[in-house]
């Protein structure tokens, strides 16, 4: 529901085929929203990338093809890693183990992989590439080795190898997700965790950007139905929307929103994406 549709409406929204729900979003060049949306049933992820602009699709409900099977098995296990420039990395998993293992990278204008490194494990981007690890053992011990990658192809730049000093100083350069792609997350006020207190305070998240203020408020449904998370937007003091972003979770639904540029992403019902221009 919308305070005042005559003067602030969604720029665009978007709904992901085959009854999905938006898992994760992130952000590429030129001018793309990268969606990891999920079967709602089987948890099998698929992947489309709008227009930040106008949120058409560039990119419809892609899924790995064969060349890709690797990353077929356990679908649930992978995901939307990183992005960078036109790229989107999806990790791959290890089979009994809580690691990522395995990156493809897409090229969503082509709809096609650009590389894959069945073996590498994603550390973090740095300025000239892409560090990883891939996994081994000598003598019946486990062990790393690091790679750099260039991002685009995916071509060993630098066989860092196993030096300790080596690698920390490549850490120390890494570059966050939110600071690449200019992202502002949310943060929280208000006492208590909802996930431990039989009756939680109020928990509220915001947003503040020259002059707008952004804020989602849990609460609990009640008697045993869950937590609402009630969506408002304020433009210097005066609320110009709101909406109910979600009803009856089973968890409070923290996170669905954050700030790109200057545009307002939220997640409604978990099953839409909704832009907010400011």
């Amino acid at each position: 529901m919308i305070s005042n549709p005559d003067t602030y409406r969604p720029a665009w929204c978007y709904t992901p085929a085959n009854d999905g729900v938006v898992w994760r979003i992130m952000f590429a060049e030129p001018d793309m929203v990268v969606c990891e949306n999920r079967v709602r049933d089987s948890g099998r992820p698929f992947y489309s990338c709008l227009l930040r602009s106008s949120g058409k699709e560039v990119l419809s409900n892609y899924v790995p093809g064969e060349r890709e099977d690797y990353m077929s098995g356990l679908w649930h296990m992978t995901g939307l890693e990183t992005t960078r420039e036109t790229l989107f990395y999806i990790h791959g998993y290890e089979e009994g183990s809580p690691e990522h293992k395995g990156i493809l990278a897409v090229d969503p204008m082509k709809a096609a992989a650009a590389w894959i490194r069945p073996e590498a494990s994603f550390v973090a981007n740095l300025p000239d590439g892409m560090l990883v690890y891939a996994s081994g053992s000598f003598a019946g011990f486990p062990e790393k080795s690091y790679y750099l990658l260039d991002r685009t192809s995916g071509e060993v730049i630098d066989a860092v190898g196993q030096d300790p000093q080596k690698v920390n100083l490549l850490r120390a350069r890494a570059l966050s997700d939110e600071a690449l792609q200019g992202v502002v997350l949310p943060s929280l006020t208000g006492s208590g965790n909802m996930m431990l207190q039989e009756q939680p305070e109020e928990l509220a998240e915001y947003i503040e950007y020259d002059g707008w203020y952004a804020t989602v408020k849990h609460a609990s449904a009640g008697e045993g139905k869950g937590y609402d998370a009630t969506f408002r937007l304020y433009r210097n003091g005066l609320e110009v929307y709101t909406d109910i972003m979600a009803m009856g979770t089973s968890v409070p639904c923290m996170n669905y929103f954050l700030l790109q540029g200057v545009t307002l992403y939220y997640i409604r019902n978990r099953t839409e994406l909704v832009a907010l221009r400011f």
